[in-house]
C-alpha cells in the first residue's frame, strides 16, 4: 500500500500545449539527466461499483487500467482530507487479463461497510475513462515529483465529461514543493486547483450532484473556517465548469468573500484584488466562463492560499 499525495490542476484544452511547452522547457534547462519527458501513454480505466453505488458510498474506488496491454487492478480508499490536495490509500496488482480478481482485496483494509464483501456479486462497469497521458519527471530543490498531463474523456450510460488536467504527484521530499512548482507554472499558463478526481467525474455523470465539504463544527476557529471556505470556493469553480452555469458566479464570489474574512491581511488583499479583476468580465454572461478560465490570477491565488493553509496545518 502507498499513500498518494498529489495536487491536481484544471486546465482548459486550449492551454494544454502551453503547459506541455512549459514542462519541456523546464526539463531542457535542467542539468539533471533524470528530469525529462517520458513516452506518451494511452490509458483506459474501467471503474466498477454496484447499481446503488455501494463502493462510492463506502469510500472506495475499484478499477482496472489497461496500459500497453498490461492490466492493473487498483483499489483507492478515501483517505484523509488535505486542504486542496488529494491524500488516499492505494493498492495495485498486475493482472493476466481484464477480469477483476477480488481475492486480492484480502490485502486491503476495506472500509467497514464493505468488509462483508456482499457487494462483490453485484458489480458492474459504471463508467470508464480513456485518455492520453504525458509524463514528466521533475526535481526541484525541495521535491521530486511526477507531473502528468491527461487529455481525454469520461464516459458512462449517463453521458460524458472531458478530462483536461495536470497532476503533480509527490515522489520524494517536501509537499510544499508541489505548490512552489505549481505556482511557477500558473504564472505562465492559466490553471486552477481541482478537487474532483476522474472517479468523481464518472459518479457525477449519473447523479448530477456537486459534493461540498462538511461544515465545520467549530465555527469560531478561523483556520478551520478558512480551510472550509477555501474548499467551497474550489468546488464552486468546478461546478461552474461542469454545469456551464453563469448563475454559480454569485456563490463563487460569496465563498471568496467568506474566505477573505478568515485570512491574514496580505492574502485577504489578494482575494479582494482578484474579485476586482473578475468584475469587468461579468458584463457579458455569454463569454464570462471562458474569459475567467483564461485568467492566470485565479489559479495563482488558489495556489497561494492553498500553500498557506497547508503550511498552517503542518
Amino acid at each position: 500500500m502507498a499513500t498518494e499525495l498529489e495536487l491536481k490542476l484544471m486546465v482548459q484544452s486550449e492551454f494544454l500545449k502551453s503547459a506541455s511547452d512549459f514542462l519541456d522547457e523546464f526539463c531542457r534547462l535542467s542539468d539533471n539527466d533524470d528530469q525529462s519527458r517520458q513516452p506518451t501513454l494511452l490509458l483506459m480505466n474501467a471503474y466498477f461499483d454496484t447499481e446503488n453505488a455501494s463502493l462510492m458510498q463506502g469510500g472506495m474506488a475499484l478499477r482496472i487500467r489497461a496500459v500497453n496491454n498490461t492490466f492493473i487492478q487498483t483499489v483507492k480508499t478515501r483517505g484523509s482530507n488535505r486542504i486542496g490536495m488529494h491524500a488516499r490509500g492505494e493498492w495495485e496488482w498486475i493482472l493476466p487479463n481484464d477480469q477483476l480478481d477480488l481475492a486480492l482485496l484480502k490485502e486491503v483494509p476495506l472500509p467497514e461497510p464493505l468488509q462483508d464483501m456482499s457487494w462483490s456479486n453485484e458489480l458492474v462497469e459504471v463508467y470508464r475513462t480513456d485518455f492520453e497521458r504525458q509524463v514528466w519527471n521533475i526535481q526541484t530543490q525541495d521535491s521530486k515529483m511526477e507531473v502528468v498531463c491527461d487529455q481525454g474523456k469520461v464516459t458512462s450510460p449517463y453521458g460524458e465529461d472531458l478530462i483536461s488536467e495536470l497532476e503533480l504527484e509527490l515522489k520524494e521530499g517536501d509537499e510544499v514543493g508541489l505548490y512552489q512548482f505549481a505556482l511557477q507554472l500558473a504564472t505562465q499558463v492559466p490553471v486552477q486547483v481541482s478537487v474532483v478526481s476522474k472517479a468523481q467525474k464518472g459518479v457525477r455523470l449519473k447523479y448530477g450532484q456537486i459534493e461540498f465539504p462538511e461544515k465545520p463544527q467549530d465555527m469560531a476557529n478561523k483556520m478551520t473556517l478558512a480551510a472550509y471556505w477555501y474548499e467551497v470556493w474550489l468546488v464552486y469553480w468546478e461546478a461552474m465548469s461542469f454545469m456551464k452555469d453563469e448563475a454559480l458566479l454569485q456563490p463563487f464570489r460569496h465563498s471568496m468573500s467568506q474566505l477573505k474574512a478568515c485570512l491574514p491581511t496580505e492574502l485577504a488583499k489578494q482575494i479582494e484584488d482578484l474579485d476586482q479583476q473578475i468584475m469587468p468580465y461579468l458584463i457579458d454572461e455569454t463569454t464570462v466562463l471562458t474569459q475567467l478560465a483564461a485568467m492566470k490570477p485565479i489559479g495563482v491565488t488558489m495556489l497561494t492560499i492553498g500553500q498557506w493553509l497547508n503550511r498552517q496545518a503542518l
